[in-house]
């Protein structure tokens, strides 16, 4: 089972940021699940992008709490998307041309089920 299956109809419960990256919470049927993302996501909500330098960036992220999960789309080696059921987005680049430094992009766990991008 992977990312996609676990989180369509979940809860998105919170969103922290911790130094340099950003973790979310998802409420899943059987279990919690964290999805790190260690390059700083985009966010598209009411139809507006926000990415980390812009005003209003955090409060977009923390605005996706309490939404649910519509769709999930991995590109490999590209993007994961998460699609909510009010069509805010969060994207999630699996590159960093800008520091290049990164050994890990993202990390999904969910009980056994671990998944890293690299």
């Amino acid at each position: 089972m992977g990312i996609e299956a676990v989180l369509i109809g979940a809860e998105l419960f919170c969103v922290t940021f911790v130094r340099d990256y950003v973790q979310f919470g998802f409420h899943c049927k059987s279990e919690d699940a964290s999805l790190s993302a260690y390059t700083l996501p985009k966010v598209t909500v009411k139809g507006k992008q926000y990415a980390f330098a812009d005003i209003g960036y955090r409060d977009a992220l923390c605005g996706l709490i309490n939404q649910t999960v519509e769709a999930v789309s991995i590109m490999a080696g590209i993007s994961i998307k998460i699609k909510f059921k009010n069509s805010d987005e969060l994207l999630i680049k699996l590159t960093d041309t800008e520091h290049k430094t990164l050994v890990e992009f993202a990390q999904f766990q969910c009980g056994d089920i671990v998944q890293v991008w690299n």
